[in-house]
Formats: structure tokens, C-alpha cells, sequence
């Protein structure tokens, strides 16, 4: 067998971890052995899926599922208040604040790092690492140690900037999002500044082995071998030919059965809606709030399903037969059920929801949702809102249209997403 043993370096983000864990199983039933490095608060999880844990901590910041349930030290907290607050104020003040934080939440201790993993390599016959691509210290050290190593990439594809791209500038935008140039110019600066501290470190870091070379961009630095993309082949990118390999899973999740209670709560005839955001999105209360108002005027009989996160206590007021508001909610599970999945535009709940075939509004703020925003509208499969100044107009008028203009869409990428999957990954690798 060509590997024997895969060593996973999973982020202590749920978001991260959960896509990363699936492969690996799948990795586990095609006969290899699979370890995954990741945080003690996953060990329960791992363990019981039959893989070995190792720990290893790759990063100050963690989120277990839950934003305010998980311990963040004093700096990140302080992080997320102002992502908070960039949110409010529009798609590129959001982008900028992020790519200032870059350095400080994504690149952790990297010569620590490097001696974690010499030691993994020392102590276990490893074949093959599978590292996250916004693990960048973990990336850098599996360089700088000439290691093998594929990279996976949970967010949207142009995460990884190719030659002439910015990094955490999306080359297009979703019509509802409007950014004026001059804003956009001054996004295209502070992504060159935060690439050049990126990679000015990376290199520091890389000229203490005389025997690698300097690279061009830390944030293009990716495995030779192969690119999993939890993501969908909308272009027709994916070459056998091609090295690295660039390889579209279309889905990484686990099908969860709905339990008898909420079985129970979801029993209607009527339109479903899922409201989402996320884990850290659904701190904007104020979204949440208008949109549950405006759902409750649009279809005053359809079952309303909103995920408030650290909101919910003070948005249970909204709550009735058909609004069920809860911190937290069985999303994959549910997914079946719905019809229509309202949400921020994160790469788990489109991988979800396009493998059951479910329509589509996104609100993007941040990160790779506007990117994911643009391919769900130019590919007919859902449509765009701007999540601060949405009208119950356009809310309205965004049902109407995917009902009228998605399904033939909805139903392509579905049975795309279906036909591939993890095993699909591992059996492409295992033939590279």
C-alpha cells in the first residue's frame, strides 16, 4: 500500500476539524492508518470515531462548536468584538480587519510547531500528513522539515491566492454586495502588506535550513503532491494530468438521523426555513432579528428554524408554534427536512446543503462568503442578500426567484456533491 500510515494536524475550530475527521475515517475504511493531531478538547471525539489522537496544539484560539461556550484568552476575545463591530460597517472594513489579524491568529509559534512535528516524525512512521491550509505555522513547518504533505482546503478555493490575485480579496463580487473602488484599492493594499509580513516570517524562518528555498508567497505555499478543496469543480479545474493534484470533494460531512423530539417539532406540511449564520456570525443579533420578523411576514405559516448562537435568549420572545429559536440546533441532521436554508455563506453549510438540493439565500460578511456568494449566484443555485441593508422586499423577492430559478441548478450540483464525497478523495489519492 502505497501509504500506511496518514498523520492529520487538525485546527481546534469545529468548522475545520469536523470535514478534516471525515476524511480521515474515510482514509481509516480504505485499510490505512490514520492519527489526528488536533486539541484535547476533540480527543472524546476522535477516539470514538476509531482513530488514534495525538495532541497537539496549533493555535491561541479555539472554538469547540460553540463561540461563548469556549475559553478564549483576553486578545482573541478582543479580536472577535472588533470583527464584530467591522461587520456592521460593511464587506471591506471586515476584509481589512481580518487581514490585519492574520498574523496574530493564524501563525502560532512556528518554531514551537516545528519541533512538535520533528518529534511526531521521530517517534511515528508517518507516510503522509494532511494539514489544513489555514494552519499556516503547521504548513511551514511540514516545509521547512521536508515532509509530505497534502493540503486540505475547507473554505472556498481562492483562500489560496494564485499569480496576480490578492489574498483575502475576492476576485468577484456577488451583485448585492457594492464596493467602490477606492475601497477596494485600499483592501488590495493592506493584502500586500499582510502577504509581505506573512511571508517575510516564513522566510526568517526557512533560512535557518540552508537546504530550503525561499518562497515567493506564504500564503500560496501548498503540498506538491495534492489540494483537496471541500468545494465543488464550478470552473472544471480538476485535471488528473495536473500536479499538485487539485482534487473537489463536493462534501465532507457525516449524515446525523434527527431525533425523535425535533422529529416532533418540525412535523408540518408547511415551507420550512433554516436560519444559520454560524458560529460566530450569529452574534449579529440584529440580522437575526430582521430576518426573523421579515420571514414571519413573508410566509406567516411556514415553520421557522433559527440557530441565535448567544442570541437566542433575548430573540425567544419571537418564538411561537411555527418559530422554534434555539443556541444551537441539529443542522446536518435537519438539512433533509428544510426547504430553504438562509444563511451566512460558510463552505460546510453549502456543501450541506447542496448535497440534499436545498434553496439558497446567503447573507455574506466575511472571509471566502463573498467568493461562495458569487459562484451560488452566477450558478443560478440561490440568491444574494447584503446582510446590512437587506429590505423585507428583497428578502421576498429572493424566495420568489429561487423558487422560480434554481431547482434544475440545485439538482445538477446535488447529484454532483452525492456522486462525490471523501471516498472519492481517498481513492484519487491512493491512485496519484
Amino acid at each position: 500500500m502505497k501509504y500506511k500510515h496518514i498523520f492529520f494536524i487538525s485546527p481546534p475550530f469545529y468548522s475545520h476539524f469536523n470535514p478534516l475527521l471525515v476524511l480521515g475515517k474515510s482514509f481509516k475504511k480504505h485499510g490505512i492508518e490514520v492519527t489526528f493531531g488536533c486539541s484535547l478538547e476533540f480527543k472524546e471525539i476522535v477516539l470514538k470515531e476509531g482513530l488514534n489522537f495525538y495532541e497537539i496544539d496549533i493555535s491561541s484560539n479555539k472554538n469547540i462548536g460553540k463561540v461563548d461556550s469556549t475559553t478564549q484568552p483576553d486578545t482573541e476575545r478582543q479580536r472577535l468584538e472588533e470583527f464584530f463591530l467591522s461587520t456592521k460597517k460593511g464587506a471591506v472594513e471586515t476584509l481589512i480587519t481580518q487581514s490585519r489579524h492574520r498574523i496574530a491568529d493564524m501563525l502560532y509559534s512556528p518554531y514551537e510547531l516545528i519541533d512538535k512535528i520533528k518529534v511526531i516524525d521521530d517517534l511515528l512512521e508517518v507516510d503522509l500528513y494532511v494539514v489544513d491550509i489555514l494552519s499556516y505555522s503547521v504548513t511551514l513547518g511540514l516545509y521547512f522539515l521536508d515532509l509530505p504533505f497534502i493540503s486540505f482546503c475547507p473554505p472556498h478555493p481562492n483562500t489560496i491566492p494564485t499569480e496576480g490575485s490578492y489574498f483575502n480579496v475576492p476576485e468577484n463580487w456577488p451583485s448585492a454586495i457594492k464596493v467602490e473602488a477606492e475601497d477596494l484599492e485600499r483592501l488590495k493594499e493592506i493584502s500586500i502588506q499582510t502577504q509581505k509580513e506573512f511571508t517575510d516570517v516564513f522566510n526568517k524562518v526557512i533560512n535557518k535550513n540552508e537546504k530550503r528555498e525561499e518562497i515567493s508567497n506564504a500564503f500560496s505555499l501548498v503540498s506538491k503532491i495534492a489540494i483537496v478543496y471541500n468545494y465543488f469543480d464550478f470552473n472544471n479545474i480538476e485535471k488528473d494530468a495536473e500536479k499538485p493534484h487539485r482534487i473537489y470533494m463536493g462534501n465532507s460531512f457525516k449524515k446525523v438521523k434527527l431525533e425523535e423530539d425535533w422529529l416532533e417539532k418540525i412535523s408540518t406540511k408547511e415551507k420550512i426555513i433554516m436560519v444559520s449564520l454560524g458560529t460566530f456570525l450569529s452574534n449579529r443579533r440584529d440580522v437575526l432579528e430582521k430576518l426573523i420578523i421579515y420571514v414571519r411576514d413573508i410566509y406567516p405559516n411556514a415553520l421557522l428554524i433559527v440557530s441565535a448562537g448567544s442570541n437566542a435568549k433575548e430573540l425567544k420572545k419571537y418564538s411561537s408554534s411555527n418559530t422554534i429559536i434555539e443556541d444551537f440546533i441539529p443542522q446536518i441532521a435537519l438539512m433533509p427536512y428544510v426547504d430553504t436554508v438562509i444563511f451566512h455563506g460558510g463552505c460546510n453549510t453549502l456543501t450541506e446543503a447542496l448535497y440534499f438540493g436545498k434553496e439558497l439565500i446567503i447573507l455574506p460578511f466575511s472571509s471566502d462568503q463573498f467568493n461562495i456568494a458569487y459562484d451560488v449566484e452566477k450558478n443560478m443555485l440561490g440568491r444574494i442578500l447584503d446582510p446590512n441593508s437587506f429590505s423585507r422586499a428583497d428578502l421576498e423577492e429572493a424566495f420568489k426567484y429561487i423558487e422560480v430559478n434554481s431547482k434544475d441548478s440545485l439538482k445538477y450540483w446535488s447529484k454532483v456533491s452525492q456522486e462525490r464525497g471523501p471516498d472519492y478523495v481517498v481513492k484519487k489519492l491512493l491512485n496519484i
